[in-house]
Parts: structure tokens; C-alpha cells; sequence
């Protein structure tokens, strides 16, 4: 049963796993809403932020960082589409 489960559900490549110095803390994504671990995603700064407001509530950290869960939903957010689940 134990090779089963190990044939199954290898474990993750270690180029997944957070290196030292990674933010490991969850964030919601500006687009979708998804929890994230800081690391995984894009950190897009206030500089380069937009004003854009959309329906949805969009969470900012303190210093007016926006995180997105990849680069295709950063996209979107800045062309002004509407996440659709």
C-alpha cells in the first residue's frame, strides 16, 4: 500500500519549494480572489499599480502592493476584464 501512495502522490520537485528568504505568507489574488503563497505569485508595486477599481474588493497590503496569481491574471486585471469562475 505504501509503494502505492508513493507511486501516486510523489513529492513536489524541490525548484517548487520555497528557498530561503521566500515569503511564505498567504495573499489574495487582486483578479480572483485565490489564497497564494507570496512566493508563487507576481508582487506588482504601487509605482506600477493602476488605479483601477473594479466590483470585486481589492485587497491591498499597507504599502499599495497589488499580488496576482500569474502573469496572465495581472493582465486582465489592467485590461479591465471581470474574473468569471
Amino acid at each position: 500500500m505504501w509503494g502505492f501512495y508513493k507511486f501516486m502522490y510523489p513529492r513536489a520537485p524541490k525548484s517548487m519549494m520555497p528557498k530561503k528568504g521566500d515569503i511564505i505568507t498567504p495573499r489574495q489574488c487582486a483578479f480572483c480572489g485565490n489564497s497564494l503563497a507570496e512566493y508563487r505569485g507576481v508582487l506588482e508595486s504601487a509605482v506600477n499599480a493602476d488605479t483601477h477599481t473594479t466590483s470585486e474588493s481589492i485587497d491591498k497590503s499597507a504599502s499599495g502592493e497589488l499580488f496576482f496569481c500569474n502573469y496572465e491574471h495581472q493582465a486582465d486585471f489592467h485590461a479591465g476584464k471581470v474574473y468569471q469562475p
